[in-house]
């Protein structure tokens, strides 16, 4: 394969792991913005919030994408 080809197959592979990286975020911050566990419900004098495991898991997601083997 010459070197342009080669070069245009590794744009369009960046391209899809860009576009996929970008819609996780669009889908995490549409979760972070709509979710009741970040509402809160009241108990007593404080809110009951996320669990911080929940948003590690996802934040690993995303790290999933940014460095996936190839």
């Amino acid at each position: 394969m010459n070197h342009i080809l080669r070069l245009q197959t590794e744009n369009k592979e960046l391209k899809n792991q860009l576009d996929s990286i970008s819609q996780e975020l669009r889908d995490f911050k549409a979760y972070l913005q709509t979710s009741p566990k970040f509402n809160g419900t009241e108990q007593g004098e404080r809110k009951d919030w996320i669990a911080t495991t929940d948003v590690i898991n996802r934040l690993q997601e995303i790290n999933n994408l940014v460095f996936s083997d190839k």
